[in-house]
Order: C-alpha cells, then sequence, then structure tokens
C-alpha cells in the first residue's frame, strides 16, 4: 500500500485480496529469505550493544552513587540513550536486510529484476557497489535509533514500577507479565515506527 500508486488499494483488505488473486499466497511472503537470515545476527548485535551500554551506565551510577546499592537502576535518559545505541548497531546490519527486502518485495511480478536476494545483491553491488547496498541508511538509523529508545525505555520502565510496586527483583517477574510489558513496549515502538519510515521510498536507484 505505501509503494503502490494512490487508488490502486481501497484498505488493507482489498490490497491482500488482490495479492492473492494476482499472485498467489506466497506473494505474501516475498522478499522474507534475507529477514530470517538476518535477524539472528541483527538481535545478537542489538542486545550486545544494549547490555554493554546498560552496564556502562550502572558502572557510572556506582561511582556516582546513584542508582541504587549496585546502580542498576537506570534513569530514563540512561535507558533511552541504551536503546539508541542498540539500534544504531543493530542499522548497520538490518539497513542493508530491508534494502534487499524491499527490492524483492516491490518488483514487477511479471518481469522481475532479481530472482532472489543473492542477485539482488550481486546485481545491486555490481552496479553501485557497498553506497548501493547501504542506500537509505540514514533514514533507516533514524527510525532504529528512535524506535529502539522508545522501545527499550518503555520496557524497563514498566519493569522497574513493577519491582517498586510489589518489592520483587527483576527475576521475580513472572513471565506472563514480562511478555505483557514487552507487548506494549512493541505497541510504542510501532507507533514510531510508522511515523519514520525506513527505505520504501529507495525502491529504484
Amino acid at each position: 500500500m505505501q509503494t503502490a500508486p494512490k487508488g490502486t488499494y481501497k484498505g488493507m483488505v482489498d490490497c491482500a485480496g488482490g495479492i492473492l488473486k494476482n499472485e498467489g499466497p506466497l506473494a505474501f511472503y516475498k522478499g522474507t529469505l534475507t529477514p530470517l537470515l538476518g535477524i539472528g545476527v541483527c538481535v545478537s548485535i542489538q542486545f550486545g550493544a544494549l547490555e554493554w551500554t546498560k552496564r556502562f551506565f550502572a558502572n557510572q551510577n556506582r561511582i556516582n552513587g546513584k542508582g541504587g546499592a549496585n546502580g542498576s537502576i537506570l534513569t530514563g535518559g540512561q535507558l533511552f540513550t541504551a536503546g539508541v545505541f542498540a539500534g544504531l548497531a543493530n542499522g548497520v546490519v538490518s539497513g542493508p536486510v530491508e534494502h534487499i527486502r524491499i527490492r524483492l518485495q516491490t518488483q514487477s511480478n511479471k518481469n522481475p529484476t532479481y530472482a532472489g536476494p543473492w542477485d539482488a545483491i550481486r546485481k545491486i553491488y555490481g552496479g553501485y557497489g557497498i553506497a548501493g547496498i547501504y542506500k537509505g541508511q540514514a533514514v533507516t538509523l533514524l527510525r532504529e535509533a528512535s524506535g529502539y529508545g522508545v522501545y527499550f525505555l518503555t520496557y524497563e520502565k514498566i519493569v522497574q514500577w513493577q519491582m517498586a510496586k510489589k518489592g520483587i527483583r527483576r527475576d521475580e517477574i513472572s513471565p506472563l507479565n514480562a511478555v505483557i510489558y514487552g507487548a506494549t513496549a512493541g505497541y510504542a515502538f510501532g507507533v514510531l515506527r510508522a511515523l519514520v519510515p525506513s527505505q520504501e521510498g529507495s525502491d529504484r536507484l
């Protein structure tokens, strides 16, 4: 719906119906191979950067006598910054992954430019080099940084609130509540993600 000319679809249901009718059910999964291959790397980098930054701030808090006995209670600004750093680190990998995904999703079904993700990478790199692979990276980094800043700030603040309210440790929070908190943070991230597009507008070099 974001890439089609205005008026092509009446809404989400009409769009889904048109894709199913014209391209078949597998069309809903076009371009998903690269995200599936890259998601593990993205998440690993993201949480590695997040935890490193949180520990850095916790150490600073201990030195300055803040954040509780061990400095682990981070401020909202520290949590947001940790999320921003995680998003930037994640964006280094997620940017090219999403670029290739969008290329495959938006190409013509009748006369496709690319035979698959590896063919897309080969052709884009062959024609434009590494800059072509990373086209649209600046706006993707903006989205990832702001989005994950909000995501982890929301999640951690809810966790802190629950711990303070019930007088419990972090590891005593029930798995169900952890899922609910994650979903809440995910909705906050989703709202911001919708406002800051990634590379949907860079589908043509």
